[in-house]
């Protein structure tokens, strides 16, 4: 006996079977929460390298592909030798890449040496410039001068006998430079894999979409590419603007300084700089280290800069950001604070850089979502219809009541010679002898 399939009931048990296996894999998930995050955790550290040299050829590539077309629009026109223009790019890019890791390395270490190396050599004249400037601003108020004084005496006597207390840290340090040794590693061995990714992108973009093209359907396909194309637009041009203006603000952060006879204003505009990257927290991360240094030497300095510090903020984010940037997220507000609190708790500074862009990819695609589910129930899309009661947008049109007998009679339908005679006097009065006269 031959035994058809019912495709109906083929269907319905697969989505069961389905539905079943993600409610067990959630279960599993929960239940094992801690070993998937440490397996997780294995694996982005064992693949650290690749995401890095991802990173790396990400930010190199507006470079290389810059020194490309200026080559070709302005030297050499021609197609040929494309791989030795491309080799020719990429060193170029390199060299522009790492000279300004050099170069933040140069500045920030040697200052930040000196500067530990000052406070531990003038620290008693130091702890005697701060004693003198909080009797003078707690002058008025005796307890809390007392409070603060007993504060500042306790951290003297930590700072006095830290010494003693190095051997306890030994370990941690190893730690620390054994972290350190690992950054190192990844980061040079992530280098040479971006100038592997950028020397075959095209190759290897082919790839990925002769891979998506096999296994999905023209409609799924097409989906995939836009995505990927607004992921790629939205990360380049926040990302590459957001280095942009906070070079900006380290230049101008370092000349005001400068002329304001400041100490410390190279490291300390690279430090505003760099956090500069940081959206909405990234003023508060760089003011605070650069005051702390500031108030060691003066506190009246210290407040200048700390006032200098918001002022640049404040023209950044209201005057030079808006320019360079535009509206390349077009994320509110409040989603920019939650996107950096929530990347920034799960990946820390990195995190922090990537969670506008990447939140902004979010929001914008719930909206499209949103709004596209509304559409279909015929339903308004801006937001202001529902403020309100959303009672109204369900209510149904009153149905029409039928005329009574009394109603139709009072309906007079004037007949076609009636409606005829009006229209011949409605043209004879648009053809006017005396008009044509005038004319």
């Amino acid at each position: 006996m031959k035994i058809r399939a019912n495709r109906k009931y083929t269907t319905i048990a697969f989505y069961a079977a389905a539905v079943i296996a993600v409610n067990v894999l959630l279960i599993v998930a929960m239940l094992k929460i801690g070993t998937i995050a440490k397996l997780f955790s294995t694996l982005v550290g064992a693949m650290s390298s690749v995401i890095w040299g991802l990173i790396i050829a990400f930010l190199m590539n507006p470079i290389m592909m810059g020194f490309e077309k200026l080559v070709r629009k302005r030297i050499y026109k021609k197609e040929e030798h494309s791989n030795v223009l491309r080799a020719i790019s990429i060193i170029v890019a390199s060299l522009v890449f790492l000279g300004v890791v050099a170069g933040l390395i140069w500045i920030v270490v040697p200052e930040l040496i000196n500067s530990i190396k000052e406070i531990f050599k003038n620290w008693g004249d130091i702890s005697d410039k701060i004693q003198a400037w909080v009797n003078r601003l707690f002058r008025s108020n005796p307890q809390a001068k007392k409070v603060v004084l007993d504060k500042f005496h306790e951290l003297t006597t930590d700072f006095d006998t830290l010494y003693d207390r190095f051997e306890p840290m030994f370990d941690n340090i190893l730690s620390g430079a054994w972290g350190f040794v690992t950054f190192v590693k990844d980061f040079v061995i992530g280098f040479f894999v971006s100038i592997y990714l950028l020397f075959g992108k095209e190759k290897f973009i082919a790839q990925l979409k002769k891979l998506v093209i096999s296994v999905t359907k023209k409609k799924t396909c097409d989906r995939i590419m836009s995505l990927a194309a607004r992921i790629n637009k939205v990360f380049s041009g926040f990302l590459v603007g957001k280095i942009i203006d906070s070079m900006i603000i380290g230049c101008i952060c370092f000349v005001c300084l400068t002329l304001m006879n400041m100490p410390y204003n190279l490291m300390i505009s690279v430090i505003i700089g760099v956090t500069n990257i940081i959206p909405f927290f990234g003023p508060i991360i760089g003011a605070v280290p650069s005051t702390l240094f500031m108030v060691i030497v003066s506190p009246q300095k210290a407040l200048i800069l700390l006032i200098f510090i918001v002022i640049l903020q404040q023209f950044d984010g209201n005057v030079l950001g808006p320019k360079i940037l535009g509206d390349s997220t077009g994320l509110p507000g409040f989603w920019v604070l939650v996107s950096i609190l929530f990347f920034g708790g799960l990946w820390g500074f990195p995190g922090m850089v990537i969670a506008v862009p990447t939140f902004a990819l979010i929001y914008s695609f719930t909206r499209e979502f949103v709004e596209g589910r509304l559409k279909r129930k015929k339903l308004p899309v801006d937001t202001e219809y529902y403020m309100a009661d959303v009672e109204h947008l369900y209510k149904k049109p009153e149905k029409r009541k039928p005329l009574t007998l009394e109603e139709l009679d009072k309906i007079v339908i004037p007949s076609s010679d009636e409606v005829n005679e009006v229209n011949l006097e409605k043209a004879e009065e648009d053809t006017d002898p005396d008009d044509e006269d005038d004319n």
